[in-house]
C-alpha cells in the first residue's frame, strides 16, 4: 500500500483545481480516521474479551469459596482494593468501547458521504479525453489506499 505522504504528494502533482485536490485529500484523511478507529475497536474487543475472561474466572473461584449466598461473593469482591480497581477499569473500558463504536459509525458515514460526493464531482464522459485520463489517474491513486471512487455502491 502506498504511504499517505507519497499519495498526498502525487495528488498535489495532478493538474486539477485546488478544490478537487482538497476534496481528494479530505477523502484520504477521512479514510485514515475510519481505519484508525476500526483498529482501536478491534484492540478494545480483545481487551474486553480478556476482562470478561478474568471476571468469569473470579466468579468461578468465588463460587467455590462461597456457594451459599451470591451476595457474600460480591462482598468478597468489595474487600480488595485490587478487585475494585479492576472492576472500575473493566467498566471504563466497556464504556470507552461503546463510545468508540459510535464514533466509528459517525466517521464511516462521513467518509461514505464524501466518497459519494467525490464520485459525483469526478464524473467523466465515456470517451477518452484528458478529463477521463485524469479521473482514471485519481482513481488509481486512491485505489492504492483502498478508497473506491469508481462507483457509488
Amino acid at each position: 500500500m502506498m504511504a499517505v505522504r507519497e499519495l498526498m504528494e502525487r495528488i498535489d502533482a495532478l493538474p486539477v483545481s485546488e478544490d478537487t485536490k482538497l476534496l481528494v485529500k479530505e477523502i484520504v484523511d477521512r479514510k485514515q480516521k475510519v481505519v484508525h478507529i476500526r483498529r482501536m475497536n478491534r484492540i478494545l474487543a480483545i481487551v474486553n474479551l480478556g476482562i470478561a475472561g478474568v471476571i468469569m474466572y473470579w466468579m468461578y473461584k468465588i463460587s467455590l469459596i462461597s456457594s451459599r449466598d451470591i451476595f457474600n461473593s460480591f462482598q468478597y469482591l468489595g474487600k480488595s482494593n485490587a478487585s475494585i480497581l479492576f472492576i472500575v477499569v473493566a467498566v471504563s473500558v466497556f464504556i470507552y468501547s461503546g463510545m468508540l463504536t459510535k464514533e466509528y459509525k459517525k466517521q464511516k458515514d462521513k467518509y461514505d458521504d464524501l466518497r459519494k460526493e467525490t464520485i459525483d464531482k469526478l464524473r467523466a464522459k465515456w470517451d477518452i479525453t484528458e478529463e477521463s485520463k485524469l479521473r482514471d489517474e485519481i482513481s488509481r491513486l486512491l485505489d492504492k489506499r483502498d478508497i473506491n471512487i469508481r462507483h457509488v455502491s
